[in-house]
């Protein structure tokens, strides 16, 4: 259980970790922990904040006593910029009700149709590889752009039944452009005003509009055509809204963005795992040769690869997306185990510092995906890379689904086989490696069986 609660001191008002969370957020957090336990009170500005980093508080904050707390609003305003009012960032009666709305799109005879077209897509990627490759089979790409490419194609495809976006490099720049952003303003004591003619101001009005044409332009597309089912989370949108031009955006928009983010930093990681991995490599391609024969992976593949499922689970362990959970506030005193949270006080949830904890997870740091071909012994609570609790990630199954297809799909005809430079994690919107993923892909030797 936790340490006894010690305070760390730094500046005036918390700023000297306001300036080392901007510097290096995922260092700030291994070093509380490791410095002063389990529970962490912070002065940040004018906010008190825990960090929380032992499963048995998490648990309290997400499922027993969720309740007590909500989204933290300075956090939820800065997103909500370009999001409007939706689903994630709702709360109480209105948060149950846009996500009534938005459940069906995600329910489970939908999802096949979903991941036969991720299966497309990353078909497709495979054509498009074998084009730039050189006469040895050999190409050189930063995964990292390739991935959220590939994963905003398919969002496109799977949320919009849409063709992928013809300025699609604008728009992966417009959301790394809004991901630094919301980092930016949610970390820092003051707001500059909107209308300062700065360039950071311009670059995040760019990607606004450029976010808003996109999505907008789509959804005043399909509301112009008829009440057919397209099979796709927008027409589940519309249904569910009843053609509320305004509500179906703002939830379209949130979890295009939230979706195709995470994805592509997820498939990222399980490609550079691997690349550094030969022995799982070489364990997972065999094991989907055995299983597929060479034909395109289904849904119903998936209770079949085993390893395949528990490598994705071991890359979510070491790189989850979403390191950090949303800031919650608490909105009554909280009794915890030997201190309380106080009204007021802001709560921070880092899976991935529980994820590298050793007391549930011996040798941490390293990629073992073995701990997932057996059963669990970590708390339930340790381990969790779509949170946990009633506001679970709504999208959490199709999210495996889709990146254990991809994965299967490219290692059929490529295979990972060098990482260049020195990668590390960059904490923004999702974790995603820092200036790229530069690797080197070779083509796999084909199977001969059935396409």
């Amino acid at each position: 259980m936790a340490d006894s609660v010690r305070h760390p001191r730094t500046l005036t008002l918390g700023l000297g970790f306001l300036l080392r969370i901007k510097r290096d957020q995922l260092a700030f957090y291994d070093h509380m922990k490791s410095s002063y336990g389990d529970a962490v009170p912070l002065r940040l500005g004018p906010y008190r904040s825990w960090l929380l980093f032992h499963p048995d508080h998490v648990e309290q904050v997400l499922t027993k006593q969720w309740q007590c707390f909500v989204r933290f609003e300075k956090l939820t305003r800065v997103v909500a910029q370009w999001t409007g009012d939706n689903m994630l960032l709702a709360e109480g009666d209105a948060w149950r009700e846009r996500r009534r709305k938005v459940l069906p799109a995600f329910q489970t005879r939908r999802l096949p149709a979903y991941c036969a077209k991720a299966v497309e897509h990353a078909r497709l990627l495979c054509d498009r590889l074998a084009k730039q490759a050189d006469k040895d089979g050999l190409v050189r790409i930063d995964t990292d752009a390739i991935m959220a490419r590939l994963t905003l194609d398919i969002a496109s495809s799977t949320f919009f039944a849409s063709a992928p976006p013809v300025n699609g490099e604008e728009v992966e720049r417009a959301i790394q452009i809004l991901s630094d952003t919301a980092f930016r303003e949610s970390t820092s004591p003051f707001t500059l005003p909107e209308w300062l003619p700065l360039a950071a101001k311009r670059r995040k009005r760019w990607a606004m509009q450029v976010m808003d044409e996109l999505v907008g332009d789509l959804v005043d597309a399909r509301l112009r055509q008829d009440d057919e089912d397209h099979g796709d989370l927008l027409s589940m949108l519309i249904e569910q809204h009843e053609g509320d031009r305004q509500a179906v955006r703002n939830d379209a928009m949130s979890l295009l963005i939230a979706g195709h983010e995470t994805s592509g930093a997820l498939l990222s990681w399980i490609f550079h795992c691997l690349a550094r991995s030969p022995d799982w490599l070489e364990s997972l391609t065999s094991e989907l040769a055995a299983a597929l024969n060479g034909r395109k992976p289904v849904a119903d593949d998936l209770a079949s690869l085993p390893i395949l499922r528990a490598v994705v689970e071991e890359v979510l362990r070491l790189y989850p997306p979403a390191y950090s959970l949303f800031l919650r506030r608490a909105v009554q005193d909280v009794a915890m185990d030997g201190f309380t949270i106080r009204k007021g006080d802001l709560v921070q949830i880092t899976p991935y510092a529980l994820h590298r904890d050793q007391r549930w997870f011996a040798e941490p740091t390293r990629f073992d995906p073995t701990r997932f071909l057996k059963e669990a012994s970590w708390p339930r609570y340790a381990y969790l890379p779509f949170g946990n609790g009633p506001r679970v990630c709504i999208g959490q199954s199709f999210g495996m689904m889709e990146a254990c297809l991809v994965t299967a799909t490219l290692l059929q005809r490529w295979v990972p086989s060098e990482t260049h430079g020195i990668v590390t994690p960059a904490p923004k919107f999702s974790l995603r490696p820092s200036g790229g993923l530069q690797m080197t892909w070779r083509a796999a030797k084909q199977s001969s069986g059935a396409e």
